[in-house]
């Protein structure tokens, strides 16, 4: 037994005496070392773009020890006067979210946190903003009805539109089999099933404008081409097709409609519109 102790303190000094090597941008660690310098690796847009991104858009930045992570330095061109600072609206570990200012330039970007400066990360292009999204026409007096009938989440940034991947969509969480009903009325366009979007409907209104409801857990109990209410019952919360958790992914389009045409834009907003009258 005094052998097997002696062996084993000895592999345990070896373990100290063989340090790691410094860990530079773009290398992976097992995870947040305290007291470390951050690290910064990659920089994506949540609106899909990686290493690019608009004023005024949240910009995802991964790397190591981030969590402790106070503000974000856009530094622009060379010297500091076109030099920018803004606070972190998410961090973790490996992952810090922040806006970019309204002002920034193009340059790298440097995370400045309790632990230290991170070394300058890669040249971030920042363009000007895009135009202003479309927006829906108003709805008729009395209608909107929120979709989803019981307790539900709106996740975090990537679920929502343009969040990773071209989010097209706002998510809504909830326990699966909850029941989801037409926000708006209109008719049945699609009721299908598709290897991304589960069994899905889509539904038209009179104004021409779409929403599209996924991932349901069974196919949709109504069907092409349906007459329906808003309120009334579709389907129910699922996560069929490529989906990672219970939720209804709901997209609202503009006229003339879902891939005829039209446009997808922010749902969140009407949403909550939504949310607020009942």
């Amino acid at each position: 037994m005094f052998r097997r102790l002696t062996f084993c303190c000895c592999v345990a000094v070896l373990g100290v005496t063989a340090l790691a090597p410094p860990v530079f941008a773009g290398e992976a660690t097992g995870g947040a070392s305290p007291g470390a310098r951050p690290v910064v690796s990659k920089l994506e847009c949540v609106n899909g773009g990686t290493g690019k991104c608009p004023q005024g858009e949240l910009l995802r930045i991964r790397g190591e020890d981030l969590q402790r992570a106070e503000a974000v330095m856009f530094l622009g061109r060379r010297g500091r006067k076109d030099d920018k600072v803004a606070s972190t609206d998410e961090r973790s570990p490996h992952r810090v979210v922040v806006r970019v200012p309204s002002d920034a330039a193009t340059g790298p970007v440097r995370i400045k946190s309790s632990d230290g400066l991170s070394r300058p990360s890669r040249r971030l292009r920042v363009t000007t903003p895009a135009d202003p999204p479309p927006q829906l026409s108003a709805p008729v007096p009395g209608e909107g009805v929120f979709p989803v009938r019981g307790r539900y989440d709106f996740g975090t940034e990537i679920n929502r539109f343009g969040g990773g991947r071209g989010h097209k969509g706002q998510d809504v969480f909830a326990t699966c089999g909850t029941p989801i009903v037409s926000a708006r009325s209109g008719t049945v366009t699609f009721a299908k099933f598709h290897d991304r979007a589960g069994n899905y409907a889509v539904i038209t209104a009179d104004d021409g404008t779409s929403q599209a409801y996924m991932h349901m857990l069974a196919p949709a109990i109504v069907q092409r081409p349906q007459r329906v209410i808003a309120g009334q019952p579709i389907g129910q919360v699922g996560q069929t097709g490529r989906a990672s958790g219970c939720h209804l992914h709901f997209e609202l389009w503009t006229a003339p409609g879902w891939y005829q045409g039209g446009q997808a834009v922010d749902p969140l907003p009407e949403l909550q519109r939504y949310a607020g009258r009942g």
